[in-house]
Formats: structure tokens, C-alpha cells, sequence
């Protein structure tokens, strides 16, 4: 009896050990890679009409579309003049200058709801809530970028976002999708600074940020990469899910699987209209604060009055910093992440005069 219950261990051993490797291997260990493409050359490469081409880590070139560069007509630096100001002002919880207005607010209630879901594991968090938002104006679509960690696409690239955000000298920065973690063979469409890096079909939600500054949210089925060309897609996440309608009310159905409807830490990204965004954070798994499910995050979107929100990669993932310092209180230390979302300022590039 002691043999046969030491062979099922070590069986049971052997088969963790041998998905541990395969796991390992296929995410963590770095593959394939693309140099990621500076915004500054996109633009270049715009300005003279030529097509990006890349040498990846394996010395073999990769030829890059770009999409249209369509910018909204209005001066969103006039538009918002009233956020903005003369020279950089900054506070703990605030940065202002003459392209970027960025203002924190924390928040924590008590919800009296426990997360029973999970077979009851969530319930020794309790039911308080606690989130930092970032309030963001922005004079020109550039000072809101991406990046890739180790500014690399591909699979394995890790960086913690605190030393992205200090390579990147961003104002405000929080983690992004994770791109890499699906390796099916449908894993979305990934744009970013207005280059395609991926174009393929997913059973996701996407969501796309305009170069005019505006917000898409694409069913599965509806990608199509001359559509984002023409329409001028500058960026695009794929994680979700989506958080609010058409009307700007919350969902209360989310396109997602069931771990993702379990409470946890969250991050998040609203849209109200051209130039004006913010950014969400919610901690988790701790007693300070259980994190958040899909409908109490679309229920705050909804009452900020966003007209679009969608969820980013969360759980140990879910950072935000300010001037290279995080400011949410997350339930593990630093985490490193594969890509982010910054505010910029320095690296901020007009893109007029090159649609």
C-alpha cells in the first residue's frame, strides 16, 4: 500500500514537473523577439512614406506595417487649457505642465459582500474595496504610448514596470495586457504607437485607441487589419472585458472566462472623449482590500461617466506608479510585467502635419 501511494506521488511529481517545464519554456523562457519600434521613427518613416523594417533577435529581418496617422481636428492643448499649466507643477498625487495633466484620487468602501466564488478561497479577504484613479489629460495623442518590456515583442520579455517607467522617464504609468501569455494560434491583433506587431482573429474583446484620440471596443470576429489601417488604430489591447455598453452603462453580462469574474486586483483603462482618459487601479487579496469583479469595476466607469472602459491584465500584474513610484498598494511586492501604459512627457511628439 505504501509503494502504491509513494508511485501515484511520484507520478503526481513527475506529471507538476513536466508542466512546470512546458510552462517554463514557453513563456518565461525568452524567444523570437522584434526590436520595438521608437515612436520618433514611426513618425520619421510617416514623414518620408516608408514601411518599417526590423531586425529580430534570431538577425532575420520582419517588415512592420503601420497604420494612418488621422488626427482629430481640435486642439485638445485649447481644448483642456484649463488643465494644463505654464510649467511642470508636481505634487504626491499630481503633474501638471503644458501637454499633461495627471491627477490621483483614492478611494476605499466597504462593499458587505464576500467573494464566495473559487470554493470559498476569496472569502478570508473580506468585503472593503480600496483603488487609486488617475485622472489624465493629454495635449497630443504621443504623450499616451506603450511600450514592451526589455523594449522587445516577443515571448518571455519581462521588466518590472517601476524600472520601464525610469527607462521611459514617464510621468504616470500603470501595466498593460500582458500580450504574450496566449500562444494560440488566435491571440489577437496587437498594435502599438501605431504599429502592427500581430494580426490575428481572437474569441476576445478588443479594445483600440485612436491616433484622433478616440475609443474602440471590437467584438471577436470584427478585427480586420485594413479597417484599423484606415481607421487609424494607434493602439490595441487584448484581454478584457469591456465594461460598458454603448450607452455608457455598466454591463451586467462580461465576455470573459470564470476566473476573470472572481474578485481580484484589477486594472483597468476609461475613455470620455479625445485627449481626456484615465486609468484604474484596484488592490486585492489582502484584508485592506479584496479587489474588484467585473461589475463593480463597470459600475465606477459608469459613474465617472466614461463612454468606454476595458480591463487589462490584473493579479500580481496590477501596478501603477507616479513619477517612478507606486502609488496603489499591491498584495505582493514588485511584479515584472511585459508591457505597460505611460503618460509621458518628455518623449511627447506631435503628430501633426503627417496624416
Amino acid at each position: 500500500m505504501k509503494r502504491r501511494i509513494l508511485a501515484i506521488v511520484m507520478d503526481a511529481a513527475a506529471a507538476a514537473f513536466l508542466i512546470l517545464g512546458v510552462w517554463g519554456a514557453n513563456y518565461l523562457i525568452p524567444q523570437k523577439g522584434v526590436q520595438a519600434v521608437a515612436i520618433e521613427d514611426t513618425l520619421a518613416k510617416l514623414a518620408i512614406n516608408q514601411d518599417i523594417v526590423l531586425e529580430n533577435t534570431d538577425g532575420q529581418q520582419d517588415s512592420l506595417q503601420r497604420t494612418k496617422v488621422i488626427l482629430d481636428t481640435e486642439d485638445w492643448h485649447k481644448k483642456f487649457a484649463d488643465q494644463f499649466t505654464d510649467t511642470v507643477v508636481k505634487t504626491d498625487t499630481s503633474y501638471s505642465s503644458p501637454n499633461v495633466s495627471v491627477q490621483l484620487s483614492y478611494q476605499q468602501y466597504d462593499t458587505g459582500k464576500l467573494d464566495k466564488s473559487n470554493n470559498g478561497k476569496h472569502e478570508k479577504y473580506g468585503t472593503k474595496i480600496s483603488y487609486v484613479l488617475a485622472d489624465i489629460y493629454v495635449g497630443d495623442i504621443t504623450c499616451l504610448q506603450t511600450a514592451f518590456a526589455k523594449d522587445t515583442y516577443g515571448v518571455g520579455y519581462s521588466e518590472k514596470l517601476t524600472d520601464m517607467s525610469a527607462r521611459i522617464k514617464s510621468v504616470l504609468a500603470v501595466n498593460g495586457d500582458s500580450y504574450s501569455n496566449n500562444r494560440h494560434k488566435e491571440n489577437g491583433t496587437i498594435i502599438r504607437n501605431g504599429v502592427i506587431y500581430r494580426n490575428k482573429q481572437t474569441n476576445a474583446e478588443t479594445c483600440v485607441l485612436n491616433w484622433d484620440g478616440t475609443m474602440d471596443i471590437y467584438q471577436p470576429g470584427q478585427l480586420d487589419q485594413q479597417q484599423l489601417i484606415d481607421r487609424g488604430a494607434y493602439q490595441s489591447w487584448i484581454f478584457g472585458p469591456s465594461l460598458l455598453d454603448e450607452n455608457g452603462k455598466a454591463k451586467e453580462r462580461f465576455l470573459t472566462w470564470d476566473y476573470i469574474r472572481q474578485s481580484h486586483p484589477r486594472t483597468a483603462i476609461g475613455y470620455y472623449e479625445p485627449g481626456h482618459y484615465c486609468l484604474l487601479l484596484v488592490d486585492g487579496r489582502q484584508k485592506s482590500s479584496r479587489g474588484m469583479f467585473p461589475g463593480e469595476m463597470a459600475k465606477v466607469f459608469e459613474d465617472l461617466g466614461c463612454k468606454a472602459a476595458y480591463n487589462l491584465d490584473g493579479g500580481h500584474c496590477s501596478f501603477m506608479t507616479l513619477q517612478d513610484s507606486i502609488v496603489n498598494h499591491p498584495y505582493k511586492p514588485a511584479h515584472e510585467v511585459q508591457d505597460g501604459i505611460f503618460i509621458l512627457e518628455e518623449q511627447c511628439r506631435t503628430a501633426e502635419g503627417l496624416t
